[in-house]
């Protein structure tokens, strides 16, 4: 690879690395949207009749022996369990592509004989 390609390809994985950062992260950037939608999501989920084509389906309220306010609190509950979840495993996927990425910048920098900063 000449050494045109290899400082694009620096270039790329700069702004890779950039973009990754800038997107981590995502259930604490948008904490209000995610609670907001957690509260729709609760008041809304146990009255909701799942639709079938000319089935008549039951919703949770029909179906369990709780009350509307318990199975908000389950629905939440879930929901927060949900959020926490996916918060690691996205927070560890990104950290794994991070370190493949500083990994890709090591080795092309390391081609081209620029110096590497700590």
């Amino acid at each position: 690879m000449s050494d045109y390609h290899k400082q694009k390809a620096l270039q790329a994985t700069n702004n890779r690395i950039e973009s990754n950062l800038k997107q981590s992260n995502f259930f604490i950037r948008n904490k209000w949207t995610v609670i907001g939608f957690g509260i729709f999501v609760s008041a809304w989920a146990p009255t909701q009749v799942p639709v079938s084509y000319g089935v008549r389906r039951k919703s949770a309220m029909e179906l369990s022996n709780l009350s509307y306010n318990e199975l908000v609190i389950v629905t939440a509950v879930l929901y927060t369990l949900t959020c926490v979840l996916g918060h690691f495993i996205w927070k560890w996927q990104d950290k794994q592509a991070l370190n493949k990425l500083l990994k890709k910048k090591k080795e092309l920098e390391a081609e081209l004989g620029i110096p590497t900063k700590n």
